[in-house]
């Protein structure tokens, strides 16, 4: 019988900066800086595209075919013509880590309406990781913002720009 012999490949340790890179001390008073720093501007100016690429939920919640509840118990979310679902927003490269973010529930508003329900979004500062710096090995952020959708609200469609009532006509008004 042949003895085979069997040979254990040397497992070679990638080296990966990363994986030893440390949160920067002030990250914390960063981010209250940047924040602060965006509120006393005014708000971030970014222009923020509403709801025009939004797509609406496929399977509606049972709460979306009903009118609102107007009872004394009611949360806001109940009496709202266009609930939604708190969502948690995870991301281990940006301070704030976690966001709570709203997800609209419905297509259409409540109670009847033809009206849709959109999402309203702001734009928050946060901080995204950049790069490893290689002599402290801490984290380097950059200052940037994100959408984040703060809730939902109830939106007419769109109608079509009035035209001249004389385009409809064949002869004009007053030549007769």
């Amino acid at each position: 019988m042949t003895e085979v012999k069997r040979h254990h490949k040397a497992t070679r340790h990638i080296h990966k900066p990363h994986h030893l890179c440390k949160e920067p001390d002030d990250l914390k008073t960063q981010m209250a800086l940047w924040l602060r720093e965006s509120l006393m501007e005014g708000g971030v100016r970014e222009e923020i595209t509403l709801d025009e690429d939004w797509t609406p939920p496929q399977d509606q919640d049972p709460i979306c075919e009903g009118t609102p509840d107007t009872g004394t118990d009611s949360s806001v979310m109940q009496r709202s013509l266009c609930p939604w679902q708190w969502r948690v927003n995870y991301d281990e490269a940006r301070e704030p880590k976690i966001i709570s973010e709203a997800h609209c529930i419905c297509r259409r508003s409540r109670g009847g309406s033809v009206a849709f329900c959109l999402p309203i979004k702001r734009e928050v500062p946060i901080l995204r990781r950049a790069a490893c710096d290689p002599v402290t090995g801490r984290w380097e952020y950059a200052r940037a913002t994100i959408p984040v959708t703060v809730g939902c609200h109830s939106v007419l469609p769109r109608s079509a720009r009035a035209t001249p009532l004389s385009q409809h006509y064949k002869t004009p008004i007053g030549a007769i």
